[in-house]
């Protein structure tokens, strides 16, 4: 069971251009890659009037943009960002 007094590590940092990356290889359609990158304009220019949490959760809510389809994940062959994993062994 998990210690509530254990220390949780930190949520890691990530950058604007990460997310933009992101949420570019999880879209599908022009439409679905114009809105997202529109909602990530928006969003990152009210960030310093946002709390912490306020801002997580519109970073999430710009998710429902996407069509279930748009849910891969990354070493699907579709991400340009990250190089596919290296078997181990």
């Amino acid at each position: 069971m998990l210690d509530p007094m254990e220390a949780v590590p930190a949520f890691p940092a990530i950058t604007w251009s990460d997310l933009e990356a992101i949420y570019e290889d999880l879209a599908i359609t022009k439409v679905e890659r114009e809105a997202v990158q529109h909602l990530l304009t928006i969003t990152r220019l009210m960030s310093p009037h946002l709390s912490p949490l306020d801002l997580m959760r519109e970073i999430i809510c710009i998710a429902f943009v996407l069509t279930p389809a748009s849910d891969q994940s990354p070493n699907e062959g579709k991400s340009r960002r990250w190089p596919d994993p290296k078997p181990s062994g």
